[in-house]
């Protein structure tokens, strides 16, 4: 992106709006981003202007209906579902104003969670900035588990003297299969190698396509006042402005780094009054059931808020079994709970093929779910294990 225009270009960038962080079907998981930041990001906070894009943070109270009351506006960019990349190298010309509480973060996530949620699927951080330090920035990767089980990897950059991150300077990272490294102004200062994602092998989690974020937070764990607040006399004089001259993106010429084949979709877990884990592999899922709880869905496989078009066919396929004979009841269902698939199957020690075609009149989202809870009395059968391989969701 060169930003010409008047406006951020609405092909390769989208708003992510709010204060709250949700989920992949809208609902509420937490509000701050998950970082304890204080701004509400909105679709007005960012400009173009003589090549350039400005996000800008002010002080000002903006209330939402639904998400409440809030002190300071700024603005979040992606590329999420318009652009992504598995490697290469990414350069951004930035400079971002300076003030306690101001958190300019130039950063990666995944395009598909396909190691599980956050952060088994990883995060490359480009550059952050703390707004009290602009003299200093850092550069992350956070990968691991899922969260609080996951971790990180980083290291700070140091501009000398008289300079800092208020001075345009270019960030960029080259992100080959084993190997991440991070440059200011083309200065290499971090080179990491020792990331993993619990189950998969390495070069898991960054074998994936990830997005770009461009954000200018306010508050948060990082820079905030008690690791919390917005300082308000950041912005005694008025806005503070982050500013892209531009985002690029070079492929390595002589490179056959690509995504890495994934032979079975990832589940979440979703577990209610039941003694049960999951673990998800390369290939498979297995779910440890010690106890399958009172409820038909006290213990549930999930691929969640998957996307479905109008007129479209669609073919879910996976090999199970179960080193018990029991039942599982296996749905497709929205939201509301509302069933397009109700199945119930008899899974045992021999493995079985499934195959169901589905197809829905109006394009919507559906949660696929394996349900396996007390289902006919499965709660007396004791300890098993269930082994989900191969699960695919295809559009025919």
């Amino acid at each position: 992106s060169e930003f010409s225009g008047t406006e951020p270009d609405m092909t390769k960038w989208s708003y992510e709006l709010g204060n709250w962080k949700l989920d992949a079907n809208g609902n509420y998981i937490t509000n701050g981003w998950g970082n304890n930041e204080q701004e509400f990001y909105t679709d007005r906070n960012a400009s173009v202007k003589d090549g350039i894009l400005t996000i800008s943070a002010r002080h000002e109270k903006y209330v939402d209906e639904v998400q409440g009351s809030y002190d300071y506006t700024s603005s979040r960019l992606s590329t999420q579902n318009k652009f992504s990349v598995c490697g290469g190298r990414i350069e951004v010309r930035a400079r971002c104003d300076s003030g306690k509480s101001l958190w300019p973060a130039i950063w990666m996530l995944p395009e598909d969670s396909h190691y599980g949620g956050w952060a088994a699927s990883g995060e490359i951080d480009i550059m952050e900035g703390y707004g009290s330090r602009p003299e200093e920035i850092c550069g992350t990767i956070h990968f691991g588990d899922v969260w609080p089980n996951n971790t990180y990897l980083t290291k700070d950059y140091f501009f000398e003297s008289g300079d800092s991150t208020e001075n345009w300077h270019t960030y960029s990272i080259e992100w080959e299969e084993n190997e991440i490294r991070w440059y200011v102004d083309d200065i290499l200062y971090s080179t990491q190698t020792d990331w993993y994602s619990t189950n998969h092998a390495y070069p898991a989690p960054f074998n994936q396509n990830f997005y770009i974020i461009l954000i200018l937070a306010v508050g948060g764990h990082f820079d905030g006042v008690d690791g919390i607040y917005g300082d308000s006399q950041t912005f005694a004089d008025g806005e503070k402005n982050f500013q892209i001259d531009y985002v690029r993106v070079y492929e390595k010429a002589d490179s056959d780094f690509k995504p890495a084949e994934i032979t079975s979709l990832p589940l979440d877990s979703y577990i209610e009054g039941a003694d049960a884990s999951l673990s998800n592999m390369d290939g498979y899922s297995v779910f440890d059931i010690n106890n399958a709880g009172t409820l038909e869905y006290a213990v549930l496989g999930l691929l969640n808020a998957r996307k479905f078009e109008a007129g479209k066919k669609y073919k879910i396929e996976f090999d199970i079994e179960s080193t018990v004979e029991r039942n599982m009841i296996f749905t497709v269902e929205d939201s509301s709970y509302t069933r397009y698939l109700d199945e119930k199957l008899t899974i045992s020690s021999q493995k079985q093929n499934c195959s169901f075609d589905i197809a829905f009149d109006n394009d919507m989202k559906a949660d696929i779910k394996f349900q396996l809870g007390n289902i006919d009395n499965s709660a007396s059968i004791g300890r098993h294990t269930v082994k989900i391989s191969n699960i695919k969701l295809i559009a025919e």
